[in-house]
């Protein structure tokens, strides 16, 4: 014979049955009521599983993959700032940038013996003039000739020397000069025109 269906049970629910008990409830127990028919009436919010998309195979660059970097003292200027140059620092004269060069810098350092000096009397602040001898500047290349890499060699030196033998304030003034100089949207082109311009600044 047929098996019989199996009845669906149903669950009748007497609203004023419910009524009635809720009202009889004190007023915490009644809260405590409400929350928890909130709680199981409120769909619950489905769990959205993401995907790291940073994920190491995802990387391009990865720290474990880069080689090795050469030690920062193997690629740094080696010579520093000469004395010859601090010299014309401190009796008032102008630095061309043309002495800051590496080629020139390693001419100072190491062919010492055939630079010509020439005889200057310094005078500091209305003392008797001194006798000194100072570097000739005009057997080297000319400041309005050097090339932009020689100029961004110079500057670099430069900043370093104004920041073991100048205020920060000074320092910092410098540094703001040559920063906007060499952003300048149209450098290249109006190259003639920028080194004109910085040279009569720092000789002014």
């Amino acid at each position: 014979s047929p098996r019989p269906n199996t009845p669906i049970p149903t669950t009748t629910i007497n609203m004023s049955s419910m009524l009635a008990a809720f009202q009889k409830l004190s007023p915490s127990k009644q809260l405590s009521f409400q929350a928890s028919m909130n709680a199981a009436l409120t769909p619950s919010t489905p769990v959205v599983t993401t995907t790291n998309t940073n994920t190491s195979s995802s990387l391009i660059f990865d720290i474990t993959k880069e080689r090795s970097t050469p030690a920062s003292h193997s690629i740094r200027d080696v010579y520093g700032i000469h004395t010859y140059i601090l010299e014309l620092a401190r009796n008032n004269q102008h630095i061309p940038f043309s002495l800051l060069t590496s080629k020139t810098t390693r001419r100072l350092f190491l062919e010492s013996s055939t630079l010509k000096f020439i005889t200057f009397y310094s005078s500091h602040r209305g003392s008797a003039p001194t006798k000194c001898h100072l570097l000739d500047i005009s057997q080297f290349p000319a400041e309005s000739d050097i090339s932009i890499p020689e100029w961004h060699e110079a500057w670099a030196r430069y900043l370093h020397f104004l920041q073991e033998h100048a205020s920060p304030e000074i320092h910092t003034r410098w540094a703001n000069h040559y920063d906007i100089l060499r952003d300048h949207p149209d450098f290249t082109d109006n190259w003639t025109a920028i080194l004109t311009f910085d040279i009569e600044q720092r000789a002014s």
